[in-house]
């Protein structure tokens, strides 16, 4: 049986540094001692609401209990009944399609900010405010405009329903999803620090940043 070498700490390091830069590896360190920064982006929903095209082409739809199983073929990572609950809480989850396969795919709530995974519990949305969170694109299609085109399509579905902003929660050394973001019309408007010790979490007052 062949068994993986370990990869040496150094050589994680490096890689982190070379590809990332030494302020993602910094802020990545810090989050494993147990405190985290976290950027808020917000997107009034009065702005204009423009097209982000795909090079791909794909069809976007809500996802339903009955497609559940298309979803875990598209995270195996995730959980059939942790996906069945939020649904049946009121989450929301859109989806597009590419030949009938699930490449992209991003959750929102109209409720809560979902943030158990990143500041290890939720928080209460105000009158008027939706959170997008949790979405993935497969590797392989990356960079071909799936992420902001299902940003857009739902914005567009929020507006429709007379909510007033969208935010999200991105961590600063993931420039892709920031990148993604902008093109939506998010703007980082606060910054979110959070410090914890095994299960116990304490966010702080919300740092507003100054246009």
């Amino acid at each position: 049986m062949n068994h993986a070498i370990p990869q040496p700490l150094w050589s994680r390091v490096w890689h982190t540094v070379r590809e990332e830069g030494l302020g993602s590896f910094w802020l990545k360190s810090l989050d494993a001692l147990g405190y985290r920064r976290i950027y808020l982006l917000r997107r009034p929903l009065a702005e204009p609401i423009l097209d982000c095209p795909t090079t791909l082409p794909v069809e976007v739809d809500w996802l339903t209990l009955e497609k559940v199983q298309d979803y875990l073929v598209f995270r195996p990572d995730a959980s059939g009944h942790t996906v069945t609950q939020q649904l049946l809480k009121g989450d929301r989850c859109l989806v597009a399609r590419h030949e009938d396969r699930i490449v992209g795919a991003v959750w929102g709530s109209s409720t809560r900010l979902n943030t158990e995974r990143s500041l290890g519990r939720d928080l209460p949305l105000a009158a008027g405010e939706a959170y997008q969170f949790d979405a993935y694109t497969l590797p392989e299609v990356r960079g071909m405009g799936i992420a902001p085109a299902l940003s857009v399509a739902w914005l567009r579905h929020l507006r429709d329903e007379a909510c007033v902003d969208a935010i999200r929660l991105t961590f600063p050394w993931n420039e892709a999803a920031l990148r993604s973001h902008a093109k939506a019309g998010y703007r980082v408007t606060a910054v979110v620090h959070c410090l914890g010790l095994g299960p116990w979490r304490y966010v702080f007052p919300l740092q507003q940043i100054t246009p």
